[in-house]
């Protein structure tokens, strides 16, 4: 018993395909599927020639005075020029600080990538044995990163710290990230730039909290903030307007 399916059908040789191959049609055999999505994965390498080609910032220094102290020569500069000017150029800059054993700076690099995500550059140099220098190229970057406050590469702990022109590896920095809450803050005030100006007496504003920027909470706005411990902190900050008595304010 035998069916249609049993048939063998004859080839003809000279039978041409119904759709001749051209530039926009392919067989089987020669079509080339679309790439799979991918993931970009920074690197240390781009991440560094990212920060080299954002570097070169001059600054003008006034010609120091050449003296001697004690028989020795002796630079003497324009204090401001090198403790503001020339520490500006750093404000971006981080320390990592490991508790124990420091890995090899190439797993440093390599892990400090991979953990975040950076929209700028970044340049980590060894300082010591238990300490490195992060370079960042924006504020975006250097609040990230610093707010994290610690990180775990190769098993170690490297904790995230300010960097001041007066660091000393012996001593920790004074400069620490806090939250603040402002309870009750009138609504038309949710603003950063009006905000850091209110908390300026207490520290550098950092950044909102989410519900704070998208205006999600109305109790209160929380605020992260640089402060420096080896200051006093006001407990409370009046708010009023000028030309106006302090009482009349909020």
């Amino acid at each position: 018993m035998t069916s249609n399916f049993d048939k063998s059908v004859p080839r003809i040789m000279n039978e041409k395909p119904d759709n001749p191959p051209g530039p926009n049609n392919f067989s089987k055999k020669d079509h080339i599927p679309e790439p799979a999505p991918y993931t970009v994965i920074q690197t240390y390498a781009d991440r560094l020639r990212y920060n080299q080609s954002k570097c070169g910032e001059t600054i003008k220094l006034t010609e120091p005075e050449i003296t001697t102290k004690q028989g020795l020569p002796a630079v003497l500069y324009v204090k401001e020029e090198v403790v503001k000017d020339l520490a500006n150029t750093c404000k971006f800059t981080l320390i990592g600080k490991f508790i124990y054993t420091m890995p090899r700076i190439e797993l440093i690099r390599k892990n400090f990538i991979l953990q975040t995500q950076l929209s700028g550059g970044v340049k980590i140099a060894h300082f010591n044995s238990r300490h490195v220098y992060i370079d960042l190229d924006n504020e975006l970057d250097y609040n990230m990163v610093w707010t994290k406050q610690r990180m775990t590469i190769a098993g170690q702990v490297m904790r995230i710290q300010a960097w001041t022109p007066n660091f000393t590896p012996e001593e920790e920095t004074p400069l620490v990230p806090i939250w603040i809450s402002l309870p009750e803050l009138p609504w038309h005030c949710y603003n950063k730039q009006f905000i850091s100006s209110l908390l300026s007496p207490i520290g550098r504003v950092l950044y909102l909290d989410s519900a704070s920027i998208n205006k999600t909470r109305g109790s209160q706005a929380r605020v992260k903030v640089q402060v420096d411990l080896t200051k006093d902190r006001p407990p409370h900050i009046w708010m009023g307007y000028i030309g106006e008595d302090i009482i009349d304010g909020r």
